[in-house]
This record gives structure tokens, C-alpha cells and sequence, in this order.
């Protein structure tokens, strides 16, 4: 494919751009090298441009443009020209990316492997998927079949990762997991046994976001990672599938995204933000039974099709040193299937796990032999397939054969995309939305949606509605909602029903009520208790724990142990920690320390670090400062920062300027 305009037009577009760096033409053929014509005195770094006889374009950067010229060359037989620009070393990236966007946007066709999106032009991986393969594959039909080439494999990467392997089958959410990864390689990935390890990784259980959302797998290609699978640290029993596909195809399917929103409420959409490859959407799902469905979603296995051949064109595998030949194994061989099952088990097994076309078949088939379940169970699946006339049919024969069971809500499935689309709709001031979402996600059997629902009742000042949805979400075994309820009483001042209330949170899941019931129980005076409490919190990972721990800790002057739980509390995502640090070394007398680590803190929004800089300031008789770092904090809030400062100072032995605050405070 070549471009309309001239071969030079490209050059004229860019000396434009950068008026004032020169472009120097080089002769790719004739008895003068490309050394020859760029002399290292003058310098060779820069940004370069090749073009090819047809047309097409190659933009890169280059320290030693000769030297990366040869490269090319060994890649390329069809180099016609080279243009190049002298650029200093540190702005290497933006020119570079400059060049690409504004080709792009004039229409020229790139060969690019970083920057650029949608079809590239030759590649390398050419040498191991022919063009032509990858035109019949981009196109062919959907096989859950992966090839049956001969796989790669490299002992000592295998070797490296084997302890992480096992770490992720000893885990009971694999069983689901495996058949859901299983149809996405075979499905969206050209040649996965082909192709595996060269220009696609997987990674068992890596380290990304560890402490918060940690992993169970990561696929990667080239340096996208195009599907993982995670849960939050507090919530291990979950897994919620990320995958990324490419936009502009899904645009194509749903131009509307409610539109998706209505044929698969399970899913939540968003744009991703690659620096790698532009154009990228999100789609997040919970369970594998949602991720297989959503496989089946139209448009979703083009558009992950799509992304997955433009990222494997763009280069090598950049993840090789973590891939899992372990999970590769499971997945690129063909599953054992027991067939001596009757059909009816067989529909549930495949239902079980969100591959609804083979248990509609499944249970087609044990129906027409007579099974009236089987006929109520096709029904519920047409009913969830949004087909209600041939739903009615198959409900129809069951009752008629004597089964009635009961039928699955419209939500059935939906509640984490309700309910993440519901959190989206609060924060976006939106809350006759929100509200409808999470009624539906109660519909859908959530009983988290309740407490979700309170919150934002109590927002809105109906104070009735918001004890009914608490009480209803604890009521239906949800902590959160026994923990909302508990805060209610103990800001009306009723401790003991407060206290019943956080025990009650505790005992249906919620941990992070118990350093509620530490800090009452720290007021009675029961210090040993209160430091039990917080250390079975810290354990659960809630950072609070950690932070209180370390006041426990600084309290009996044992300052490593406070380092060390501040720290965890900080890296956990608290920024008391930082407060904490900050006190620490202000004690030392290391004000500038101290300064440091608040003003960390109030950067991060936290009331603490403005109310302690404030007292820092006015430990330093600037009160224009001081006052300003209250206000800051009672904006941020904390309404009685003006009160603190005033109870500081008059401790300090400063009654005159405490009185000043004092008097803020009541204003």
C-alpha cells in the first residue's frame, strides 16, 4: 500500500514542525555510505526518517543513527531513502513521538512498532506468522482450538517461574479461571502455540499491585498487557477480568456505549491510556463465567483480535523472563473431555462456566430426552440471552412436565458492573443513576449494594433510608452495612449500641470494625485490648491498624517499631504514616524532617499534615502561615484545627496566641 503524496512531502511536513534543526538527505545507494555522508563530527544523534518504495514510512530515534541505519538495513531490503535531523539526546523521545502523531494525522502509512496504531506495516513477525496467515486468521471463525505446533520452550525460564506456578494452581479460583484463558488465547491470539513466548507472555501471580489488587495472571504482548485477572487484598475470593481490546472496533459495534451497557450489564467500559499503542478500551467483568460470556459479546473477540495482532507486529515479548510454561501447558493443550457424562450435566458444567453456546446445546439436548429441567434451565439461558420468545417456549414444556423452578433475575450476573457504573454515577453528581444501579445490583443479589445505597441516602440527608438500607445490607449478612449503622450511633453519642453494632461487623466479615471498637476501647482505658484489635486489623491489611500501631509504638518510645508501622501504613496507602514520620522527627528536633514528611501529607489531601505544618508555623511565630494551614485543614476536613493550634499553644505556654486561635475557632 503506498501513500498519495510524494515521497518528499513527509520532509517538508517535518522541517516545518522543527524549524530549527536542519534535515540532512541521505543517499542509501551509490558508492558513498551512510557513514560517510553523516559524519560523527558533526554528531549522529537525532531522529531519522526511512523511506520505502511504496511509499510507506519508518520513524525512529537514534543515538547512533549509522549504526541503527545497519540495522535496518538487515531487516529492510526495500530502503529507499534517509532523512535525519540532528536532536539532542534528551528530547529524543518527543520528537520522536511529534513525528509519528503528525504522519499519522497527514495520512502517511508507518512502519512503527511503538507509537503508532492500527495495522503496521512489515514486521518481523513476519518471519514467523506469514502475512497471509495473519489476513486468514484476522478474518477466519472463532476455534477454541489453539494449533497443535510444536511450543517453544526454554528450561531455565520455566525453571525460574515454577514456584510461582504452583503458587497459582494451589489457588481455587484456577478452576474456573483455566477454561476462561483457555478460549481467549485460542480465540484472540494468532497462532498462540506459535507464537507464545516470542511475542506473548503470561506471568503467574506477578507483583503488580501487590498490596492492594494483587494478581493472579498477566498476559502480556509485546509490552501491553492486554488481559489480567485480580481481586482486591481484602477480598481474595473474587476475580475480576481486565482486558483490553482495541476501541475503534468496538466503536464500530456500539457506537453508544449504554447500548453495550444494555445487552451486557456484567460489563464496566472505560478508555485505557497507553503510551504503547493509543485507542484502547477497557473492559472489566467479574468471574470467568462474565469473562467467557463477554468473549461473546458482538464485536469484543474482533476488537481483542484487532489489538492483539497490532501489539505482536510492534516486537518481541518484553515480559519472557516471568512467562509460565506451567500455565501454558494447561492452556495451549486441548482439555480432556469426559463424554460418557449425560448431556444434562454436561450443560450445567458448561454453564457453570459462561460458555453459554455449548450448554444451550447441552441442555437442547437432554430436553428433547425428556428431562423437564434441562427445558427450565434452556429457558433461564434465553431469558439471559435476551431471547423472551423462545425463553417462554422452554418454560412452557418444563411446567408442563411438572418442573417449576426458580427463574434468574434480569441482572443475574450483572453486579459488579452495576455496581462499579453505580460508584462512577455518585462521583459524577449523578444520583438518580447511582440510585437505580444499585437497586439493581440489590435485585441482582448484592447485599454490598444496600450499604453502597445508605451512603448515598445519608449524602442526601434522608437519614431513614440510609438506617434501612444499613440495616437491610447487614440484616442480609454484609459488615459494611452493620458498620455504617454503628458509626450513625456513635456520632449520636450512643457508644454501647455502637460498640454491639462494630461486633456485629465483625462477626459477618468486615475486620476494619474492629479498630473502631480499639479506639473505644483505648478511651475506657483498656490499652491491651485496644492494641489486640489493631494488630487483627493490621493483620486483615487495613493501613489504619498499622498507623495506630505506630502511635502505640512511639508512645513507649520504641521508635523502630513505630518507623516500621508507619511505613507499612504509608505503603499500604495511608498518609498518617507520613504524620506519624513527621512527629517522630520533630521530637528529634529535626524540624525541616518533619516539615518535609506533612507537607507530603497535605499534598495528599490530608487534614493532618495541614493541621501539623500549621503548628509547625506557629511554633515559629509566622502566623500568616499557620492560619493559612488551618484553614487549609478545616477545607480538608478537620473543623477543629483552628481549636488544636489554640490547645498546642497554650501547653506551649503561649496563652496570648492561643487565645487568637481560640478565638478563630469560634468564628
Amino acid at each position: 500500500m503506498s501513500v498519495e503524496a510524494s515521497p518528499r512531502n513527509h520532509v517538508s511536513l517535518l522541517t516545518g514542525l522543527w524549524p530549527q534543526t536542519d534535515v540532512q538527505r541521505v543517499a542509501v545507494a551509490g558508492s558513498a555510505t551512510v557513514a560517510e555522508q553523516v559524519l560523527a563530527a558533526a554528531g549522529r544523534c537525532g531522529i531519522y526518517v526511512l523511506s520505502f518504495y511504496d511509499g510507506q514510512l519508518y520513524v525512529g530515534q537514534a543515538v547512533n543513527v549509522v549504526s541503527r541505519f545497519n540495522d535496518h538495513r538487515k531487516t529492510y531490503s526495500d530502503i529507499a531513502e534517509l532523512h535525519f535531523w540532528r536532536v539532542p539526546h534528551e528530547d529524543l523521545d518527543d520528537f520522536e513521538q511529534h513525528a509519528i502523531r503528525a504522519l499519522q494525522a497527514e495520512g502517511f502509512l508507518l512502519r512503527n512498532v511503538i507509537h503508532a496504531a492500527g495495522r503496521l506495516g512489515a514486521s518481523d513477525l513476519d518471519t514467523i506468522v506469514s502475512p497471509e496467515e495473519q489476513q486468514q486468521w484476522l478474518s477466519s471463525a472463532l476455534s477454541d482450538h489453539a494449533g497443535d505446533e510444536v511450543r517453544v520452550d526454554r528450561a531455565q525460564v520455566r525453571i525460574a517461574n515454577h514456584g510461582r506456578f504452583e503458587r497459582a494452581m494451589a489457588d481455587p479460583r484456577m478452576t474456573a479461571v483455566l477454561p476462561a484463558i483457555r478460549r481467549y488465547l485460542a480465540w484472540t491470539i494468532p497462532h498462540p502455540r506459535r507464537t507464545e513466548f516470542s511475542r506473548w507472555t503470561i506471568s503467574a501471580v506477578p507483583d503488580t499491585n501487590k498490596n492492594v489488587f494483587p494478581r493472579l495472571l498477566t498476559i502480556t504482548l509485546h509490552s501491553l498487557e492486554t488481559l489480567f485477572v485480580y481481586a482486591p487484598f481484602e477480598e481474595q475470593h473474587r476475580t475480576i477480568f481486565e482486558l483490553n481490546v482495541d476501541m475503534a472496533t468496538m466503536q464500530r459495534h456500539w457506537p453508544d456505549a449504554d447500548d453495550l451497557y444494555d445487552a451486557f450489564g456484567a460489563v464496566l467500559a472505560r478508555e485505557g491510556l497507553y503510551r504503547v499503542r493509543p485507542g484502547v478500551l477497557g473492559l472489566a467483568v467479574e468471574g470467568a463465567r462474565n469473562f467467557m460470556r463477554l468473549l461473546d459479546v458482538r464485536g469484543v473477540a474482533e476488537a481483542a483480535r484487532r489489538l492483539n495482532l497490532d501489539m505482536i507486529r510492534k516486537g518481541a515479548a518484553l515480559q519472557w523472563k516471568s512467562h509460565s510454561f506451567g500455565l501454558c501447558d494447561l492452556l495451549l493443550e486441548p482439555p480432556v473431555e469426559d463424554t460418557r457424562q449425560d448431556p444434562m450435566r454436561r450443560g450445567l458444567t458448561a454453564d457453570s462456566l459462561g460458555d453459554l453456546p455449548r450448554a444451550k446445546h447441552f441442555y437442547r439436548v437432554a430436553a428433547e430426552a425428556g428431562r423437564p429441567e434441562a427445558a427450565f434451565r434452556l429457558g433461564d439461558l434465553l431469558t439471559e440471552l435476551r431471547d423472551d420468545e423462545q425463553a417462554a417456549i422452554w418454560y412452557g414444556r418444563a411446567e408442563q412436565d411438572g418442573y417449576h423452578g426458580v427463574r434468574r433475575g434480569p441482572d443475574f450476573g450483572n453486579t459488579y458492573g452495576l455496581m462499579e457504573r453505580g460508584k462512577h454515577s455518585a462521583q459524577d453528581g449523578d444520583t438518580s443513576a447511582a440510585v437505580d444501579l444499585y437497586q439493581r445490583a440489590i435485585a441482582s443479589g448484592s447485599t454490598e449494594a444496600y450499604a453502597e445505597l445508605g451512603l448515598l441516602l445519608e449524602e442526601q440527608g434522608d437519614a431513614a433510608g440510609a438506617e434501612m438500607a444499613y440495616q437491610r445490607s447487614g440484616e442480609a449478612g454484609h459488615g459494611l452495612g452493620w458498620f455504617y449503622l454503628a458509626a450513625i450511633r456513635n456520632q449520636e453519642g450512643n457508644a454501647e449500641q455502637a460498640e454491639a453494632l462494630y461486633r456485629k461487623a465483625v462477626t459477618a466479615g468486615y475486620l476494619g470494625a474492629l479498630i473502631y471498637i480499639g479506639l473505644m476501647q483505648q478511651e475506657r482505658g483498656e490499652d491491651d485490648l485496644a492494641e489486640a484489635n489493631f494488630r487483627k486489623a493490621a493483620k486483615a491489611r487495613y493501613p489504619y491498624a498499622e498507623f495506630l500501631l505506630g502511635n502505640i509504638a512511639a508512645l513507649r518510645d520504641d521508635r523502630t517499631a513505630a518507623v516500621k508501622h508507619y511505613n507499612r501504613a504509608i505503603k499500604w496507602g495511608n498518609t498518617d504514616g507520613l504524620v506519624g514520620l513527621g512527629q517522630l522527627l520533630e521530637a528529634d528536633g529535626d524540624q525541616d524532617g518533619a516539615e518535609a514528611h506533612y507537607r507530603q501529607a497535605a499534598d495528599a489531601g490530608n487534614p493532618g499534615g495541614f493541621v501539623n505544618l500549621a503548628m509547625l508555623y506557629a511554633l515559629r511565630h509566622d502566623d500568616e502561615r499557620a492560619e493559612a494551614y488551618c484553614r487549609e485543614a478545616v477545607d480538608a476536613g478537620y473543623p477543629d484545627a483552628y481549636a488544636d493550634l489554640g490547645d498546642m499553644l497554650h501547653d506551649e505556654g503561649y496563652p496570648e496566641a492561643a487565645e487568637h486561635y481560640y478565638r478563630l475557632a469560634d468564628d
